[in-house]
């Protein structure tokens, strides 16, 4: 599928603008393969629709998968469908159509894989397989591969490294500044909400959440649906209590 929904504007933290910049430059100088690492909540879809945004839709297209496992034998036929291609009986029939399609295509396809961690070693060899299929030119399609940091280690693997050193774009988000912390929850949660907690207060949900946006506003949410008195200030206290109940369920 394409991902097209329009999204409220992200919050342009440090980090994401250093890895937006490097990405959108690999992906215009058609780097065949991109690796952007993160943690759970570290914007890492956020960036990427970011991304797509900001890129010439009269020269690329964006292909999005997620939350799937496909097999090696039933990646071409994934990539057939999404690309609404009519699948054969064989596996070889459906390659070739599918790889006649891609030399074809008026645009340049972005394969955008999200929980890339998930798919099995096979699968990204395969990947590779296809994306260079043409011997003569260059590959086929770009791929970014958005994962967890630990896929990172499977790549470093001899079976995996090949796909390795042929990534020419490698990011890892890391997070808010301290700095950062207030302008951004003001942004995601409205003008002012961060004056609702004491100095202290936000140094622990900022130490607590590892510097991650989202878990940083899921904790900031916890306390403001915890704390109703708008009058008074959330302290460094009740938002250690909160926090702790959090680990203790």
């Amino acid at each position: 599928m394409t991902i097209n929904k329009s999204i409220a504007s992200p919050f342009l933290y440090q980090d994401f603008l250093r890895a937006a910049t490097i990405l959108l430059t690999a992906v215009r100088r058609h780097n065949p393969y991109i690796l952007l690492l993160g943690e759970s909540g570290s914007g890492k879809t956020t960036l990427l629709r970011h991304l797509q945004a900001k890129l010439d839709k009269q020269s690329f297209s964006v292909l999005y998968l997620c939350h799937g496992r496909p097999s090696p034998s039933a990646l071409a036929r994934v990539l057939a469908d999404a690309l609404h291609l009519p699948i054969h009986k064989t596996r070889a029939e459906t390659s070739r159509l599918l790889l006649s399609t891609l030399k074809n295509l008026p645009t340049k396809l972005l394969l955008w894989i999200d929980e890339a961690q998930l798919i099995h070693d096979d699968t990204l060899h395969e990947l590779r397989l296809l994306s260079e299929a043409d011997l003569d030119g260059p590959p086929l399609f770009c791929v970014i591969l958005s994962a967890l940091p630990q896929l990172k280690e499977r790549l470093l693997a001899p079976d995996l490294f090949p796909l390795y050193r042929r990534i020419g774009a490698r990011v890892r988000l890391q997070g808010l500044l301290h700095e950062e912390l207030a302008p951004f929850i003001d942004h995601v949660l409205g003008k002012h909400t961060s004056q609702r907690f004491s100095t202290e207060a936000l140094s622990v949900i900022f130490e607590q959440a590892r510097a991650i946006p989202a878990i940083v506003k899921s904790h900031v949410e916890l306390c403001l649906e915890n704390h109703k008195n708008q009058k008074t200030t959330i302290d460094k206290q009740t938002v250690i209590d909160l926090l702790e109940s959090i680990d203790a369920t």
